[in-house]
């Protein structure tokens, strides 16, 4: 059930777009700096990153021409696997199962080691018995691992991604993200603390590509 799930939501060969908050702490804790910006891999290149805020404030044309240009100036990189693919779905748990829907509890496979700690990050993938589509995707952190070469080091992980599992009228598709989903990891890198927060998901076919019927 749950490989079927996962390879239905990779044959929709499609993408997210979301707003990222990023803020960055003094030793004390209290916010330095912050910033918020839209991604979406819909739109080419050279638009795909947008600035919308700098410490609260609408960014200034000056600001969003400056920070965009560099943050777009480079082609995105392509996946050479799906994300799904680092799952590892052969040691996956049946936690909970319901006339509705099934949660598992499932881990990243061992040759994803050279990127993270990974008997660290436990992943939740809930899936809709009725439509067989994948209506939840959790992580969290078991305990603070180091990444970079030991450069940096997450300090938490809360991943909370829902998705409709059947069409709910005209405005909730099956497969678009619900309102209220959210993402957050926090990491201190050479010393410096720092949070990033993802919200404002929705599934979107990237540039260039063709969406496919399942």
């Amino acid at each position: 059930m749950l490989e079927k799930a996962l390879e239905q939501w990779v044959a929709a060969r499609e993408d997210f777009a979301f707003t990222q908050q990023t803020r960055f702490f003094l030793d004390d804790g209290k916010v330095k700096r912050e910033r918020a910006e839209r991604y979406d891999p819909s739109l080419p290149d050279s638009r795909r990153w947008r600035l919308l805020e700098i410490d609260g404030q609408p960014a200034t044309d000056e600001q969003r021409k400056k920070w965009e240009s560099a943050k777009n100036q480079y082609p995105r990189k392509k996946a050479v696997k799906s994300p799904a693919a680092y799952l590892d779905l052969d040691n996956a748990k049946l936690v909970e199962s319901t006339p509705k829907s099934a949660r598992f509890e499932i881990g990243l496979r061992p040759d994803a080691m050279h990127l993270l700690a990974v008997e660290n990050i436990v992943f939740v993938i809930a899936v809709d018995k009725e439509s067989g589509g994948i209506a939840l995707i959790s992580a969290t952190l078991r305990q603070p691992i180091s990444v970079l070469m030991g450069l940096a080091r997450i300090t938490d992980l809360d991943v909370d991604v829902r998705i409709e599992p059947t069409d709910k009228g005209p405005e909730r598709k099956s497969g678009d993200v619900q309102i209220g989903s959210t993402a957050r990891v926090t990491m201190s890198k050479l010393g410096n603390s720092m949070e990033y927060n993802w919200s404002d998901f929705k599934r979107v076919t990237s540039y260039g590509q063709t969406k496919e019927p399942i």
